[in-house]
């Protein structure tokens, strides 16, 4: 199992974005296996896309379709809020985003021990691989 990170998936479908070609690489590599994502990546990517990437109308869609193609399974990580403070608060005085706090918990109720992201600070957690 692989923990899909916004900015892998964002990479992946947004073809002018600096790490597009890395993302497709490494998913032409990945896209046989059981590729996770949580709700929370849908919200990130779109948000994301639309404020400060400011795709068109029809590549945000495109996105979103993507996104549900079935190609991801999706899990529900609402139940996990109060787990992931408690992560974030541990990490302090380190700021991690409440985002990728709530990745971490999700992959860790899942026992997923590898993420496909270019976040740097996802190299720094014990258990985690970053695929490549």
């Amino acid at each position: 199992m692989i923990f899909l990170d916004a900015n892998f998936i964002m990479s992946l479908f947004i073809d002018n974005l600096k790490q597009h070609k890395t993302a497709t690489k490494i998913y032409k590599q990945i896209k046989n296996q059981r590729l996770v994502i949580s709700n929370s990546i849908i919200l990130e990517v779109m948000t994301v896309s639309n404020i400060k990437i400011k795709v068109s109308k029809e590549k945000l869609e495109e996105i979103y379709n993507k996104i549900n193609s079935g190609a991801f399974e999706i899990i529900e990580d609402i139940t996990l809020y109060d787990d992931t403070l408690k992560r974030q608060i541990e990490y302090y005085p380190e700021r991690i985003p409440f985002f990728d706090c709530l990745y971490l918990e999700v992959m860790k109720q899942l026992e997923i021990t590898k993420i496909a992201t270019f976040n740097k600070h996802f190299n720094n957690i014990d258990g985690i691989e970053r695929v490549h």
